[in-house]
C-alpha cells in the first residue's frame, strides 16, 4: 500500500541535545518539526539516535502534543489532511523509550516505533497490541477480515483500527466493497528505506 510518490522526511532530535529537559526548549523543537515537514511527506521519521535521556515534561510538550495534534486531524485517507500518513520513532535508547511510553500512556496516546526494522506500538493497551499483531499477520485487510480473525464484532474492530490509524501506526485507504459501497483497506506501514529528506 504505497503512494505514487512515497517520500520520507527524517527529523533528527540529537542536534537539540543528548539530554532533553524542560518544556520551553521542547516547544521550540515541536515548532521546528512542524515547520520543516514538507507538504508531500508520506513517512515522518523522528530519529532519537544519540539522545541518552529525556524528561517527562519535555516529552509531554514535544511528542505528546504532536501525537495529540495527529489524532485531532483525522486520518490518512482524508484528502484534506496534509499530515504524514505514517509517523515512526526510531533510535530509541531504553530509558528514552520508557519515558515516551509513560508519557503517551498518561495522555492516552500511542506511537509506532521502528525497532531494528520491525514495527512496534508504544503505550498501547493489550487489546491494541493484539490488534496490531493481527494486522501484521494479515498484511492488507478490511475491518471485517480483522474482526473475523480476532473473533470480535465489526464495530469493535473498527474502534480499534481507528485508534491505530489516528496514531499513524496503520494505513487506511478507501476502496469499493465487492457488493458495492465504500470499504476501507488497512495495512501496517512498510519499514523499508524510502527516498529521504533530512533536516
Amino acid at each position: 500500500m504505497k503512494p505514487d510518490a512515497a517520500t520520507s522526511f527524517t527529523f533528527p532530535v540529537r542536534p537539540h541535545g543528548k539530554f532533553l529537559a524542560t518544556r520551553e526548549p521542547a516547544k521550540l523543537v515541536l515548532r521546528e518539526l512542524q515547520d520543516k515537514i514538507p507538504a508531500n511527506t508520506y513517512t515522518l521519521v523522528i530519529d532519537f539516535t544519540g539522545v541518552d535521556a529525556m524528561t517527562h515534561s519535555y516529552c509531554d510538550e514535544f511528542l505528546a502534543r504532536y501525537y495529540a495534534t495527529l489524532a485531532s486531524t483525522g486520518n490518512n485517507s482524508d484528502s484534506t489532511d496534509r499530515s504524514p500518513a505514517t509517523v515512526l520513532l526510531t533510535g530509541l535508547e531504553e530509558d528514552v523509550r520508557e519515558t515516551i511510553t509513560i508519557c503517551l500512556e498518561r495522555s492516552d496516546l500511542i506511537a509506532l516505533e521502528d525497532r531494528d526494522g520491525q514495527p512496534f506500538v508504544l503505550a498501547a493497551s493489550a487489546v491494541l497490541n493484539e490488534t496490531f499483531e493481527a494486522a501484521r499477520q494479515l498484511g492488507t485487510f478490511t475491518a471485517l477480515q480483522l474482526a473475523e480473525r480476532m473473533r470480535v464484532t465489526a464495530p469493535n474492530a473498527n474502534n480499534r483500527l481507528k485508534r491505530l490509524v489516528a496514531a499513524r501506526a496503520l494505513l487506511r485507504r478507501p476502496g469499493v466493497a465487492e457488493r458495492g459501497g465504500k470499504e476501507f483497506t488497512y495495512a501496517v506501514p512498510e519499514l523499508s528505506p524510502r527516498e529521504t529528506t533530512a533536516v
